[in-house]
């Protein structure tokens, strides 16, 4: 009954969007823009992402309201996407052709063997929304894809609520607060934590160029936020993967935040065959027990486990049997206050240069 419910529901949906396209058709759309999401790749696939929308006039302000900051998120989960409409991926001179589904939303995976416009340790592709009803699109937007380098030592997978910006997660009311009425200019950077992604970027050389993937279970609607603040805090750019909460035949709404990281983490290391990865999350949620899941199928593929203990006096007791587990993977994990107490473990693991251990404990203490 519910599988029945579930699928007529679903259809409903998809029917219903479609008249709204059309009439938006008819009557016209608003700005348009093809927003495209951070991904990754290899030389010989790269995967592109985005979604194409009318556009909100969210760009947030270090001056701007509570207030204000709460109808730019309002706009953001009330999104209006354009859907099954064309868009041109370019790069270079080959140009293939994309169309959006029911949400706005494109995956397209880019096929291609010695193409002389890979770069890495990023490809730049143009996009191009190729349908004539929309004369107020913007003309082209500009999609990054992050490749390994050669340089490369190691990845690192992060969260991002209360891992790298604080949130409050493991309080509702201050979370809400939090989520609701700041924008990527006011939400608080976790202290020290841009000299130790940057010092994790620059790996045990000083010189390497490691990929950053910042993985977490907030949806779509907020990733423009999310890549600001990265950028406005100079964290290492990379991919930013979120979750479609939308409805689907399959299922109702968004799968576990548990399933949901290990599944994010696993296709990292499917597409990396020789990848080893850093794991930096937190223990609002249940980062230990997708990383500890993760430690075990590739137990030689994870160099460090590293904890952002929120609640030092409240780990419970089948968090800490987790923890135990990951000895035996013979995975490296620490809990953390800080960036300072991770830099500090780091070191004894040759991850990072001595020189800028001291510069992240530093400006940790400051």
């Amino acid at each position: 009954m519910q599988k029945t419910t579930r699928k007529w529901v679903y259809r409903f949906g998809r029917r219903y969007d479609k008249l709204k396209h059309r009439l938006k058709r008819w009557r016209g759309y608003s700005p348009v823009i093809v927003q495209p999401y951070i991904t990754y790749g290899t030389a010989e696939n790269l995967w592109i992402a985005g979604r194409l929308l009318e556009a909100k006039r969210i760009q947030g302000h270090l001056e701007d309201s509570r207030l204000k900051n709460m109808l730019h998120m309002v706009r953001r989960y009330r999104s209006d996407e354009i859907p099954f409409t064309d868009i041109n991926l370019i790069l270079g001179d080959e140009v293939r052709t994309v169309t959006t589904d029911a949400h706005g939303y494109f995956h397209y995976r880019w096929h291609t063997k010695d193409s002389q416009y890979i770069q890495n340790p990023w490809t730049q592709f143009v996009l191009q929304p190729t349908d004539p009803k929309l004369p107020k699109a913007e003309e082209h937007s500009v999609a990054e894809v992050s490749l390994l380098s050669e340089s490369t030592e190691f990845g690192v997978v992060s969260d991002v609520d209360d891992t790298i910006m604080h949130t409050g997660a493991t309080n509702f009311f201050r979370h809400t607060q939090t989520v609701l009425m700041n924008n990527a200019h006011t939400r608080e950077l976790m202290p020290g934590t841009s000299e130790f992604y940057n010092a994790l970027h620059k790996g045990r050389s000083g010189k390497a160029e490691n990929p950053f993937y910042y993985v977490s279970s907030s949806p779509w609607n907020i990733y423009d936020l999310i890549a600001e603040f990265i950028h406005i805090h100079q964290l290492p750019k990379g991919p930013v993967l979120l979750k479609d909460f939308g409805l689907r035949e399959d299922r109702w709404f968004k799968s576990g935040h548990e399933s949901y990281k290990t599944d994010r983490i696993e296709t990292i290391l499917r597409t990396y065959p020789s990848l080893k990865l850093v794991l930096i999350g937190d223990s609002g949620q249940k980062d230990v027990y997708a990383y500890l899941k993760v430690a075990k199928d590739y137990p030689d593929r994870i160099l460090a486990v590293y904890i952002r203990d929120l609640k030092p006096d409240a780990r419970s007791e089948q968090m800490m049997s987790a923890v135990a587990e990951f000895s035996d993977c013979n995975v490296p994990f620490a809990f953390i206050r800080n960036a300072g107490d991770a830099v500090e473990h780091a070191v004894t693991l040759n991850l990072v240069t001595d020189d800028a251990a001291k510069k992240v404990k530093q400006d940790a203490a400051a």
